[in-house]
């Protein structure tokens, strides 16, 4: 990695007691033979940072009167008021010393009188953990003064110098940990002639992890003594655009008190290298280098016509943008010209302009303005405002200053959401890439607003939005069709739109995609059955039949017709099924041994099919149908006869619906290996209370549960079904040719089962 290391110096803005003067003119708090000393803490710098650290808290406050070399007096119980306080100053000689906060020091101890001058000067303070405490000290030379003069001004400076982190990633950036190497552990109380770090001092590291990581650039992370320190180093810890970095570089070999420095995690553009740079703000010679803050940034509203739902504030510093997509030219006013650097956020991108775009508009001179296209993406659902800083470079100068900057605030959206949709940015589509029905989401809208969907021409209405009257709260609900032959797992789409209602403007377009699949399926009692067995992955949809594809509508038959005239080559691709387990991989029927068994059949399986949740071994929007439901086909006041054609009355009718008519066929010549088999039943099941729909049907292999395969009774129609009942129960066609006959019987785990699914509720159907 190249390490870069660059130093910025600027004057900082020292305040010298002004307020003092005025409150002097107005008020005398103290008595009138007293001289006032005034003492304000300076800034560390015109970053204009606000004080969250209490950079700016005097606790307590102590003064030393030093005269000839020695201490002569020391004042601990000060009067004060605000920021003015009384020292019963005897003659104007000698040197004060102010040193606020000291009780923060672990290990001060003030001196007593006769102390050398030049001892106190060099005094030593200690960390415990390398952290600076908020400790100020100044100093004033009396003998500067005269008799005429009652107000003393100080300056009380930090001992500490603070650690900013900068942000500059084009992209999206977290830095986890920050860990500060080698920092020195004593300082001199005092500022020295030069930067110094006293004899006998330990080092230590100091590591940052914040509780959450840094996404943005914050002030005063760290505070630090003054130091002389060739092996001061920062390493960093981010992640930029989900790619893990690990960064070390040098901090400046002298850290001065009273200064701030700014560790800059770099990556202008997509493509560039990530850099660690380390920026010193401090007192300078050269005041040409700082912009005055006469010359700070403004945006002139007046030149360009900015959108109606863009707002100018806080004197022309700060941009507040709709949660819409917005697109426009603002001009900032500079005598100089403006660069500006990358924004990190990606909604957002603030590009030059050239003033022929505003030649035809404006009769104003140009000069002095910067013209810039600002362009915002939409604020989908569920964002929230954000706020963020565009920082510009005055070309010419060598270094950037953080305060040619405007605040640009990005208004979220008010529309919230809850629920599976999310739409994030750039694309503001939801591809769910499956299966998916019923409620996808609730959005709650402002009284302003209403919500619709669209579809492109030729699609069905399969996305349906339902509002309470009075409310403005949406719920979208996807929805099934019923033996849809364009259920093939195409695309659907659909466009979510957000609009005003008294006008339908400010449109906001959401994508809702899902992949269409369908299973074929018939209606008995209450439950949309499908019509064939499950075969191969019983949770993939594209290895089952398909209502895009039903071989039984194909041929323009009802599946019982279907069955009596395919080939036995067909029936057996059909047939031949079944499953153990959770796995879902199903077991095909074949030969070994002149044995008709199923193939990978364990007697090891200890996961019972009926016991697993209805949705385990099903493809997305289907299951297996509970004990309950198996029931309005099989309970019946006696035994249900399979082998016979004929109706059984059930013991609980379905909602008033007893009757269930069975009709039985059976099929030869099924080819299994070698082996030629018949007398494979497949038995019609229907109401004559709903003529409308065409039977279940039911067929496939006996179960098998041991090596002598699903040979019974001279028979392959022992079908055990599977079932979801969280006790185990289930349903099984037993006995023989003669006497074939339905029971409850839920078997062991390891017993094979066919899989007939059945359609998941569903709320609406299209």
């Amino acid at each position: 990695m190249k390490r870069i290391y660059s130093v910025l110096f600027f004057i900082p803005a020292l305040l010298f007691c002004l307020s003092c003067n005025d409150q002097l003119d107005k008020e005398n708090l103290f008595d009138g033979t007293d001289r006032i000393v005034c003492a304000e803490v300076s800034r560390l710098s015109s970053d204009n940072s606000v004080d969250d650290n209490g950079e700016e808290t005097i606790e307590s406050i102590r003064a030393y009167l030093f005269d000839e070399g020695v201490l002569v007096k020391k004042y601990t119980d000060i009067k004060h008021s605000g920021n003015r306080y009384e020292f019963p100053l005897e003659a104007l000689r000698g040197n004060l010393y102010i040193v606020a906060n000291d009780s923060r020091l672990p290990d001060f101890g003030s001196p007593e009188p006769g102390y050398s001058e030049e001892e106190w000067k060099a005094t030593v303070i200690h960390s415990t953990n390398g952290q600076a405490e908020m400790v100020y000290t100044g100093v004033v030379s009396l003998a500067d003064y005269t008799a005429a003069d009652r107000l003393i001004p100080v300056s009380l400076k930090r001992v500490a110098a603070r650690f900013d982190l900068r942000m500059a990633v084009a992209g999206t950036a977290e830095v986890k940990s920050i860990t500060f190497k080698r920092v020195q552990k004593a300082a001199y109380l005092f500022q020295q002639s030069t930067v110094a770090t006293p004899e006998g001092s330990s080092a230590v590291d100091i590591p940052l992890v914040p509780e959450e990581p840094y996404t943005a650039s914050k002030n005063g992370i760290l505070y630090l003594y003054e130091q002389d320190n060739a092996d001061l180093k920062v390493a960093l810890n981010a992640s930029i655009d989900g790619k893990e970095y690990s960064l070390e570089t040098n901090l400046p070999e002298k850290i001065s008190r009273n200064t701030v420095y700014s560790i800059t995690l770099r990556k202008d553009v997509i493509d560039a290298e990530v850099q660690l740079t380390v920026e010193e703000w401090k007192e300078g010679g050269d005041t040409t280098l700082k912009p005055g803050i006469d010359d700070r940034l403004v945006i002139d509203s007046a030149l360009t016509e900015l959108p109606g739902n863009v707002t100018v504030a806080n004197e022309g510093s700060m941009l507040i943008l709709p949660h819409l997509a917005t697109d426009f030219i603002v001009a900032i006013q500079s005598d100089s010209e403006l660069e500006v650097f990358p924004v990190t956020d990606p909604s957002l991108t603030v590009e030059p302009v050239s003033p022929e775009e505003l030649k035809n508009k404006t009769t104003r001179s140009l000069a002095g303005i910067n013209l810039f296209r600002i362009r915002k993406k939409l604020y989908s659902p569920n964002m929230k405002t954000v706020d963020t800083q565009v920082y510009f470079h005055r070309k010419g100068l060598t270094h950037s200053y953080p305060e040619d900057n405007i605040h640009i605030r990005m208004t979220g959206n008010p529309t919230t959401s809850q629920g599976a949709l999310e739409f994030g940015i750039d694309t503001y589509t939801h591809d769910f890439n499956r299966y998916i029905d019923n409620e996808f989401a609730i959005f709650t809208l402002p009284a302003e607003k209403e919500m619709l969907v669209e579809f492109a021409d030729g699609e069905d209405r399969w996305i349906r939005i339902d509002s309470e009257s009075g409310s403005n709260t949406w719920r979208v609900l996807g929805g099934w069709r019923p033996n849809d032959p364009t259920a093939n797992g195409r695309q659907q789409s659909a466009t979510l739109v957000i609009r005003n209602k008294a006008d339908q403007s400010d449109r906001e377009e959401y994508t809702v995609i899902r992949r269409n699949y369908g299973l074929p399926v018939t209606f008995l009692h209450g439950v949309w059955w499908c019509k064939y067995n499950a075969i191969k992955n019983s949770k993939a949809f594209d290895d089952q039949i398909l209502s895009s594809a039903d071989p039984a509508v194909q041929a323009n038959k009802t599946l019982f017709q279907y069955l009596t005239d395919c080939t036995p080559d067909e029936y057996y691709k059909l047939w031949g099924w079944a499953y153990q387990g959770n796995s879902g991989q199903g077991m095909q029927v074949i030969e070994k041994d002149s044995v008709i068994v199923l193939e990978r059949f364990t007697r090891d399986e200890k996961v019972h099919i009926n016991k697993l949740p209805p949705t385990t071994l099903s493809p997305d929007g289907y299951e297996l149908p509970s004990m309950e439901e198996f029931n309005r086909l099989f309970d019946a006041t006696d035994y249900v006869w399979m082998m016979y054609n004929g109706t059984h009355t059930l013991r609980n009718p379905w909602n008033g619906h007893s009757k269930v008519k069975r009709q039985q066929l059976r099929k030869n010549g099924i080819q299994v290996g070698s082996m030629t088999i018949s007398n494979l039943i497949y038995i019609a099941l229907s109401s004559p209370d709903f003529p409308e729909h065409e039977p279940l049907v039911w067929y496939g292999p006996a179960a098998q549960w041991n090596d002598t395969g699903i040979l019974h009774s001279g028979h392959y129609n022992n079908i055990l079904f599977g079932v979801y009942s969280p006790t185990g129960e289930g349903w099984y066609m037993n006995g023989g040719m003669g006497n074939l006959y339905m029971i409850k019987n839920g078997a062991s785990s390891y017993d094979t089962r066919i899989l007939r699914f059945k359609k998941s509720d569903v709320e609406y159907i299209y």
